[in-house]
């Protein structure tokens, strides 16, 4: 009975653990891969963006296990703050050419935003109800929850 427990316990959990240098060498992989494809199509796109499709099709088809990227991708988000600094300081640098149209990127913000806040509107619709705009009215829910009442009583 002992032996059933402690297998139990043990079932959902990563029997190996990856080294650090593997880890980083999953992730490095994974981003050269992305600057060749980077290279090669038409479209302007980070090799970076690249990467985390790459890197979420690789882990959804389980290409590669979370375990062997898991333990730097977790060292890198926390702390992902140090590693927006840079960004920050050529935003600074480019104050001047920036400062140049400050309407036209107040605009390009606030767009943008809406766009966003849109899109995600949207797409939580689709994923919690499967048709985006596919309302019932408040007479057909009420008469179906009458109905329901009705054969129970």
């Amino acid at each position: 009975m002992e032996k059933v427990k402690s297998n139990a316990k043990n079932v959902g959990k990563a029997s190996k653990n990856y080294s650090f240098l593997h880890q980083v060498l999953v992730i490095g992989i994974i981003l050269l891969i992305s600057k060749i494809i980077e290279s090669f199509i038409p479209i302007p796109m980070p090799a970076s963006v690249i990467g985390l499709v790459l890197m979420f099709i690789a882990l959804s088809t389980g290409i590669i296990k979370l375990g062997e990227v898991e333990g730097v991708g977790s060292a890198l988000t926390n702390n992902i703050s140090f590693l927006f600094v840079p960004a920050g300081i050529s935003v600074i640098n480019s104050l001047g050419i920036l400062s140049k149209s400050p309407f036209l990127i107040i605009l390009l913000i606030i767009i943008s935003t809406i766009l966003l806040l849109l899109c995600t509107g949207f797409v939580s619709q689709i994923l919690v109800k499967g048709l985006p705009f596919a309302h019932k009215s408040p007479k057909n829910i009420t008469k179906g929850h009458n109905k329901v009442a009705e054969e129970h009583v």
